[in-house]
């Protein structure tokens, strides 16, 4: 399946997972207002880290070599197992700090106490978020892109379901419960898809390993880690400056703004994730990857563009549509963020080849570096330009990683 079906493909588990996410959007928007978007930004970056702390972090080299050990199937159940173990440990380690220290958890992360019942009913749900995952790295590294693209659309439309019911019902609480739940629901849609696939067994899962194969994941799984980790420790840091510096409200629109952001990004990220990371590590030399590169912009470009267009002018719209007059401010951020989307967009493409070959220093590197960059931007700007700043620190941001990242691809990738 070359990278154009599996972009066809992957649009249209991106379009019903856009349709989900503005639904979704809208609905808090209605019952949490800016504060509360805030809140629920504060906990999905929360989720994520947790997730990627108990596991999630091996997705990416779980596919990875999935995709590398096709033949060598000794190999590949070695790799399984290894993580699946990894993957238990940690999840029963979490689950304990999570349900006993609810509280505190709560108080640090969301200011509040009260939300304690949020983070124990997460301690219980979080092994079946990181299995899910697990098995869909599985599924992308077998290139069984139909069933991956398949579950991705029923987590989109679980996702809505519940927020949407609990939202209606129990308002901003309610929505933070179908936050920390909606992947554990899905895990049992996935285990059914699976479970009568030749490749998926038990016993699999239960291989004898050795030192090698955990060596292999955990020094790959860095770079997922690194991405994860800066990611969300640099948008959490972001929201908190701006909440403590501007306002709760102000932060709320920078989220609606970031959360649109992310919903017309993943329309590319999707198809190149699933198609472009196992497709480049099975290629051995750089006139090949450089051949699948040029493919990927003269698809990407396009798209990205008219995404990007059609947001801008129909900002106004979206605004209406989506959200409610509180959000006016994020009208003006729409120009310089869309800029910078494209722009990074295209660092994207060559930090695949990085991390398919397995550069890991490199990756985790500028991982690092650039997040920490995008928050002293963002600390520098926000303080001259106040909202503003924030997206105008994201571009800058964009341009320099970019840069690096074609020079990295130029001048290292053999």
């Amino acid at each position: 399946m070359n990278l154009l079906k599996t972009s066809m493909l992957s649009g249209i588990s991106t379009l019903v997972r856009i349709f989900c996410g503005l639904v979704v959007t809208k609905v808090v928007a209605v019952f949490a207002g800016p504060a509360g978007l805030a809140v629920i930004g504060q906990l999905q970056n929360v989720i994520n880290i947790t997730m990627l702390v108990t596991g999630d972090f091996l997705k990416t080299a779980t596919t990875k070599y999935t995709a590398q050990y096709q033949v060598e199937e000794q190999e590949k159940y070695k790799i399984w197992s290894s993580a699946f173990k990894i993957i238990l440990f940690l999840n029963i380690l979490v689950f304990s700090i999570f349900f006993f220290y609810s509280d505190e958890i709560a108080n640090y992360f969301l200011n509040n106490t009260e939300y304690a019942y949020v983070f124990r009913a997460f301690s219980v749900s979080l092994p079946f978020f990181v299995l899910n995952s697990f098995l869909l790295a599985i599924l992308n590294g077998q290139k069984e892109i139909k069933r991956y693209i398949l579950l991705n659309i029923a987590l989109s439309i679980v996702s809505l379901i519940l927020v949407c019911l609990l939202s209606y019902y129990f308002g901003l609480e309610g929505a933070l419960i179908a936050y920390v739940t909606n992947q554990s629901v899905v895990f049992l849609i996935t285990l059914i898809v699976v479970k009568n696939q030749s490749w998926f067994k038990i016993s699999y899962f239960f291989y004898r390993t050795e030192l090698a194969q955990y060596k292999n994941l955990l020094a790959f799984a860095l770079i997922t880690f690194s991405s994860i980790m800066a990611s969300n420790g640099s948008t959490f840091y972001i929201r908190s400056y701006l909440i403590e510096n501007l306002s709760s409200t102000l932060a709320g629109n920078w989220q609606a703004m970031w959360t649109l952001s992310q919903i017309s990004l993943s329309l590319i990220t999707t198809s190149l994730a699933t198609y472009l990371l196992p497709t480049l590590s099975q290629l051995k030399n750089k006139s090949a990857i450089q051949q699948e590169i040029i493919s990927a912009v003269k698809i990407v470009l396009p798209i990205t563009l008219v995404i990007s267009f059609a947001m801008y002018l129909l900002r106004d719209f979206i605004i209406m549509i989506l959200y409610t007059k509180e959000f006016t401010a994020m009208r003006d951020l729409f120009f310089w963020q869309l800029v910078g989307n494209s722009i990074k967009v295209f660092g994207w493409l060559f930090g695949y080849v990085l991390v398919a070959r397995g550069m890991v220093k490199y990756t985790v590197f500028t991982e690092i570096v650039f997040a920490l960059s995008w928050c002293l931007l963002s600390s520098y700007l926000i303080d001259i330009y106040g909202l503003m700043g924030a997206i105008y620190a994201f571009t800058i941001n964009a341009c320099m990683h970019t840069a690096t990242m074609f020079l990295l691809y130029k001048f290292k990738v053999k």
